[in-house]
C-alpha cells in the first residue's frame, strides 16, 4: 500500500508516474489524500486499466475548486471497478483537530523564540 499525504510543490508535481506505478505490486493499493497533481493522471488511469487487481483510492482530484473553480478529471476514473473515490473531505477529521492545533502552536512558539517553524514550503515551491 502506498499512502500519499504530501504537499503540492514543484518537487512533488507528477511525482508518481508510469515508472513508479510499474514498480508496485500488481495487487497494490494506492491512496491519495493529498492533491491529484502528485500523480500523473494519464499514467494512473492506464495502469488501472491494465492491472484490474490494482486499486486506487482517490480523495483528491486533478482539478479542484480551490485552484480551478470546479471538480474535474480528464479520465473516467469513477467508472473503473478498481477505483474508490471520495469527495476530498479529509481535512475536517475530528480526531486530528487537536494534533493540528498542537503542531500550529508549536510552530508559533518556535517563531517567537527566533527558530524556524517546521515543515515550511518556500514560495518558489508552492503550487497554490
Amino acid at each position: 500500500m502506498l499512502v500519499i499525504a504530501a504537499p503540492l510543490a514543484r518537487a512533488t508535481e507528477n511525482r508518481v508516474g508510469a515508472r513508479e506505478l510499474s514498480l508496485m505490486k500488481a495487487d497494490a493499493i494506492l491512496v491519495n489524500l493529498a492533491r491529484g497533481e502528485l500523480i500523473n493522471e494519464t499514467a494512473l488511469f492506464e495502469h488501472l486499466q491494465r492491472h484490474p487487481s490494482f486499486t486506487a483510492c482517490l480523495d483528491a482530484r486533478w482539478v479542484e475548486p480551490v485552484r480551478h473553480g470546479e471538480f474535474r478529471m480528464h479520465h473516467p476514473f469513477l467508472e473503473l471497478p478498481n477505483v474508490i473515490g471520495s469527495p476530498h473531505n479529509s481535512a475536517p477529521v475530528r480526531s486530528w483537530g487537536r494534533i493540528a492545533f498542537q503542531r500550529a502552536a508549536e510552530n508559533c512558539r518556535r517563531v517567537l523564540r527566533g527558530d524556524n517553524p517546521h515543515h515550511l514550503i518556500g514560495p518558489e515551491e508552492r503550487m497554490l
